[in-house]
């Protein structure tokens, strides 16, 4: 049964039945039940926009299984950490710091011309990288080709200073720009040429974000459904941001307000969602 929905944007597009059920699918959600999600969502004309055909695949899996429900809400979740792009800093640091990089936060690096406050230093086998983080608060947001062209400009301020005078200036062999939606095509055009690496929704091919995210089992806390997002943010501010931290910090969940009982559930939802994320790593 073809049908049309509306996007967040108005636009009116043909449901894509394929698209939503890979969309399941990354979440770990077993055939049989897509199945019968999409056979519903056919049968309920009232559900023909984005949001709400999302809101309702969120609560049947959430019937099923609240991990499920928590890797399909992954997109979203890393929206849900602004509104302020600190918390996404946080994030990317952690994704860095998964895959053996030791990581800094808000450096100042001299440049030949000016000073410039970077968001990630990132080191590893005596590779340096500048990272930038764009945020975005929508998912129909891109980055655009600025974000890349005063990226590529920052960089090469700095070489320019090292090379001058390497005591006094700072290293770095590759820059990165991480946004948590996705970069238009000129931007993607102009990296490529330039020689700057993205990191986002789909890119790069096979370690893109939600890649990099299932592999090492980095989901923020955003995509628990046991907190609201008041709650979420509190704990944001006490400066932890995984679910796989959180059975170890539960004074964060204390400091948020929760009573011992929702605690517990806060900290079942996420143990059971890297669990069950490992499960399908083939990790346990």
């Amino acid at each position: 049964m073809a049908f049309y929905i509306t996007k967040a944007s108005g636009e009116k597009e043909l449901f894509n039945i394929k698209k939503f059920k890979r969309s399941l699918q990354h979440s770990g959600a077993p055939n049989q039940l897509i199945m019968k999600i999409a056979q519903k969502i056919e049968k309920k004309p009232e559900l023909r926009t984005t949001k709400q055909i999302y809101s309702f695949a969120m609560l049947e899996l959430e019937r099923v299984n609240p991990a499920l429900a928590a890797r399909y809400n992954l997109k979203y979740a890393l929206i849900a950490l602004g509104p302020t792009g600190y918390p996404f800093e946080l994030f990317i640091a952690q994704v860095f710091k998964a895959q053996g990089y030791h990581v800094k936060l808000n450096e100042i690096a001299s440049g030949y011309c000016v000073d410039h406050e970077l968001d990630l230093v990132a080191t590893k086998n005596s590779t340096g990288y500048l990272i930038e983080c764009k945020f975005h608060n929508r998912q129909r947001y891109k980055s655009d080709v600025k974000i890349p062209l005063y990226v590529k400009a920052r960089f090469d301020d700095i070489q320019k200073k090292f090379k001058s005078n390497a005591q006094h200036g700072h290293l770095f062999h590759e820059a990165l720009v991480a946004t948590n939606t996705k970069f238009t095509s000129q931007a993607v055009q102009y990296s490529t040429c330039a020689g700057i690496q993205l990191l986002d929704w789909s890119l790069p091919k096979g370690k893109s974000l939600p890649r990099l995210i299932q592999k090492h089992t980095l989901y923020p806390l955003t995509t628990l459904t046991t907190l609201s997002m008041g709650e979420k943010k509190q704990i944001i501010k006490d400066g932890i941001i995984l679910c796989s931290a959180l059975p170890k910090n539960e004074w964060t969940l204390k400091n948020a307000g929760l009573n011992a009982r929702d605690r517990n559930k806060v900290i079942k939802e996420a143990t059971d969602l890297c669990r069950f994320n490992d499960i399908l790593n083939g990790k346990s």
